[in-house]
């Protein structure tokens, strides 16, 4: 039995009884429950902060804090701060989100006070996103104490598709598209994941609708992502400005188009597709050197459309490139194919575009040898890459016309982790024998 003080009121421990404890107290406890565990922790760790997360009838469980998160865990849900100065504790502690326990008697120690509303749903937010995900590792923690709110910073997902929220009001959230694909030079690094968001077309989705939160970012992260829309809004004013003409290829509404005539009112284009597949009836085009792929299926725009909703010119083709996409197009389709074989074999380049996706974590397979490699960093047109099976096999390659590697697929978080540290172990040791 223990007797504290709580908020000027005695308070009698007994029975096991911590009803008085409620979810989100900061407490003080002991990390043992009998004599042997108390004996296989070390001095000085076997009391810590522990955050009230759950309770029923007589029953208290909490997430355990620590002021020393493990370094190789670096995806956020893990573990959520709590700065010193907010709850005048002794040092910054992170909650550790993997794991609750259930508290006993004999653990507790003090209350040290509570978490801010704020701190309280964004821990609500992060453990929902966190048992929601494929993680291996997930605390048991019912719905009923995870009813957090939708806020600013909150990404969500609708008919798969994700959504920055940057405003709300009675009936409305206002959001930010993020684009399904990351691309390099339209993407933001944020705690060791990237996300690209499409700042240029802002929309709304009701309140009451049905939507899952699938991330969320902190008041830190939020500004960051303010001063990145800042600077992408006036990089879109700039391009949006940029001449259209007959030959250009624009990026309009998530999708890639060849215009291959106008008129005062429409525009006339051919959707470019991205997928390394030549599918039946399809061709390829040629536009400042690169090649890219369609079906030829005539489209029409409104100019008032493109006003409206904006756009973007990303290349256009030479007078030579505008005469032979025409002479496609006007082929018999079962010509198509040959004339495709052809331009192939004599231009040996490679779309430019698709190496917009060329970015760390991203995994590329080497066509000519067969072999997977890694990118681990890329600074402008040049890239280093390392051998997924051997990672001494490390170099940098500048992205030219001639470029022997595709896209395969994005490593998960874990897994990139994992590659970077036994780069650097391998570094280590190379540079513990140079000396």
């Amino acid at each position: 039995m223990g007797i504290i003080e709580f908020f000027r009121k005695i308070v009698e421990v007994k029975n096991n009884d911590l009803s008085f404890l409620n979810v989100g107290d900061i407490i003080w406890a002991r990390r043992y429950k009998t004599p042997e565990e108390k004996n296989k922790i070390k001095m000085g760790h076997q009391e810590s902060p522990y955050v009230i997360i759950k309770k029923n009838r007589n029953q208290v469980y909490a997430l355990q804090c620590t002021s020393n998160p493990h370094p190789e865990i670096k995806w956020k849900m893990i573990y959520y701060p709590i700065g010193r100065f907010n709850y005048e504790m002794q040092k910054n502690s992170y909650i550790n989100c993997l794991k609750e326990y259930e508290l006993m008697e004999i653990q507790f120690v003090e209350i040290i006070g509570h978490l801010s509303e704020y701190d309280l749903n964004q821990l609500k937010k992060q453990l929902y996103i966190l048992i929601n995900s494929n993680y291996r590792n997930k605390p048991k923690i019912e719905k009923k104490y995870l009813d957090y709110k939708i806020s600013i910073g909150d990404i969500i997902i609708q008919n798969d598709t994700k959504y920055y929220i940057y405003s709300i009001d009675e009936k409305y959230l206002y959001v930010y598209r993020l684009r399904k694909h990351i691309k390099k030079n339209m993407n933001i690094l944020i705690n060791n994941m990237y996300y690209s968001f499409i700042f240029d077309r802002p929309e709304k989705i009701r309140l009451k609708s049905n939507y899952d939160l699938v991330d969320t970012f902190n008041t830190g992260e939020i500004e960051i992502i303010n001063k990145y829309r800042e600077k992408s809004l006036k990089k879109y004013t700039e391009n949006k400005n940029k001449l259209l003409v007959v030959g250009s290829i624009i990026d309009y509404n998530e999708n890639m188009y060849y215009v291959y005539n106008e008129d005062s009112e429409k525009i006339y284009v051919y959707e470019i597709y991205f997928n390394n597949i030549m599918k039946p009836k399809m061709a390829n085009i040629q536009v400042n050197g690169g090649i890219y792929k369609t079906y030829f299926s005539t489209k029409h725009i409104k100019k008032s459309n493109l006003k409206l909703r904006g756009y973007k010119v990303r290349r256009c083709a030479s007078i030579e490139e505008i005469a032979y996409n025409n002479k496609i197009f006007n082929l018999p389709k079962n010509e198509r194919d040959k004339e495709r074989k052809k331009l192939s074999s004599s231009i040996r380049s490679f779309d430019k575009k698709d190496t917009d996706y060329f970015i760390p974590m991203t995994i590329l397979k080497n066509e000519n040898s067969e072999k997977y490699y890694l990118i681990i960093n890329r600074e402008e047109n040049i890239i280093e890459v390392v051998n997924i099976n051997n990672i001494g096999d490390t170099f940098y390659f500048e992205l030219e016309n001639v470029c022997p590697f595709k896209y395969y697929r994005m490593l998960s978080k874990e897994e990139y982790d994992i590659y970077l540290k036994k780069i650097q172990d391998l570094k280590d040791t190379i540079a513990l024998f140079k000396k």
